[in-house]
């Protein structure tokens, strides 16, 4: 990427990073964490993930608190949850997710792996606990809005390189 492609994204991306956490916080539903936005900057870009990724990386992240639910319920299920702190029911809950969606669900929107996780992770990091649907959705809702972030600064990327491009 050229100096001036590097200049226009990262001062795209940082505005658009502003005016989305300056929005986020201004509504209650989105539960009050606005660094989710940021963790799926992270999973996004650092997946190599473009503009026209963003619609199946959203359908993907819908999975990843639903997933977290299931292991916190396998981890409430009385000594199967409580062996080891968890062992089992995160080698269940982990092997079962990842063997749906790359073999079985390669193919389909539900295939991002690393947003899922990043789901799972958030469930675990906000605390949402199990039959929480207030939490659930807003988590979900969270990571939703932070891929829209994501189309928004890739899309930024992409006219950047286009429009400055590097010299060979």
């Amino acid at each position: 990427m050229s100096l001036k492609a590097t200049v226009f994204f990262s001062l795209w991306t940082s505005f658009w990073c502003a005016a989305f956490n300056f929005i986020y916080v201004q509504i209650p539903v989105l539960g009050g964490h606005p660094w989710i936005m940021f963790i799926c900057l992270a999973i996004f870009f650092g997946m190599g993930s473009t503009l026209k990724d963003v619609p199946h990386l959203m359908a993907s992240a819908v999975c990843g608190p639903i997933w977290g639910q299931f292991d916190l319920f396998l981890m409430t299920l009385g000594v199967f949850g409580t062996v080891l702190g968890g062992f089992f029911p995160i080698l269940a809950g982990t092997a079962v997710t990842m063997i749906l969606h790359i073999f079985f669900l390669a193919k389909t929107p539900l295939r991002d792996v690393p947003i899922i996780f990043g789901g799972v992770a958030l469930t675990f990091a906000c605390g949402v606990g199990f039959l929480e649907p207030a939490g659930i959705i807003g988590l979900i809702a969270s990571m939703l809005f932070g891929l829209v972030l994501c189309g928004v600064c890739a899309w930024g990327q992409e006219f950047a390189v286009t429009k400055f491009p590097a010299e060979e």
